[in-house]
């Protein structure tokens, strides 16, 4: 594996809603996401925003040893997280790893044109998305496939009117994921690719007890430490009336096809 540059992000956090997801969800993002890259042997994939690989491995695993994937990720925790996971699935030949964030990618994809090119939950963090999807265009092969997702509006609805009882937080937070997802990141790819589809993910996250939402809350982004003691009191007082806490994430995915 092949790992370049040097940031850092709380890959924790990350860890820590993905088991979240997978314990309490009883939906599989993947095979969502997947669907709609149409995956084959042989293709070469660029995953950006990669993380600790939860898209990486199985893509890997898909493309088989005639592919490539390029995992790229603005955190080397995360990625050293990445890097051993994908040697215990023994795909480790399959993924090279490059350490950048999104705005200096053009040195690096230049060079190599990509059947597919995904970004779940990450590209919205780009400085200059116009510039991002100029790139991800110009680096697809014809009929390549760029697959992107992130938050709607309406994610995690239940657990802002949650929070919204004993905070200033308005249940309407919908944060720039959410924004560019609804907006801006459906303009950029009209603007680039000539073919666009729009879908959307529901998940209902069902959590059993105080602690496993407190946790949940902890690695999302409307965690606010201020408000921790009001959120755990919230938490056990909603508990000792419900078996339950449900609230869904939401998804919008855009597949856009070059030609």
């Amino acid at each position: 594996m092949a790992v370049s540059g040097k940031f850092n992000t709380d890959s924790k956090a990350l860890v820590n809603r993905i088991n979240a997801h997978d314990k309490f969800g009883s939906k599989n993002i993947n095979e969502w996401i997947f669907q709609h890259m149409e995956l084959s042997e042989g293709l070469k994939i660029v995953d950006l925003g990669c993380g600790t690989g939860r898209q990486s491995i199985p893509l890997a695993q898909a493309v088989g040893q005639t592919g490539n994937v390029q995992a790229v990720d603005i955190s080397q925790e995360s990625l050293d997280i990445l890097i051993e996971e994908s040697r215990k699935k023994n795909v480790s030949d399959i993924i090279t790893v490059l350490h950048s964030d999104f705005d200096n990618l053009k040195e690096h994809l230049a060079s190599t044109k990509y059947e597919r090119v995904l970004a779940s939950f990450s590209v919205y963090y780009s400085s200059n998305a116009d510039s991002i999807f100029k790139i991800i265009h110009e680096s697809l092969k014809p009929c390549g496939i760029f697959f992107f997702c992130g938050p709607s509006k309406e994610n995690n609805n239940e657990l802002k009117t949650f929070i919204s009882d004993f905070s200033n937080i308005s249940q309407n937070n919908t944060g720039v994921g959410s924004d560019f997802m609804e907006n801006n990141g459906q303009v950029l790819a009209k603007k680039y690719f000539t073919n666009i589809r729009v879908s959307k993910f529901e998940n209902p996250l069902i959590f059993d007890s105080a602690n496993s939402l407190y946790s949940y809350w902890c690695s999302y982004n409307l965690y606010d430490e201020q408000l921790d003691e009001k959120f755990r009191a919230a938490a056990e007082k909603h508990f000792e009336k419900n078996s339950f806490f449900v609230t869904k994430k939401r998804v919008i995915g855009v597949k856009a096809i070059k030609f």
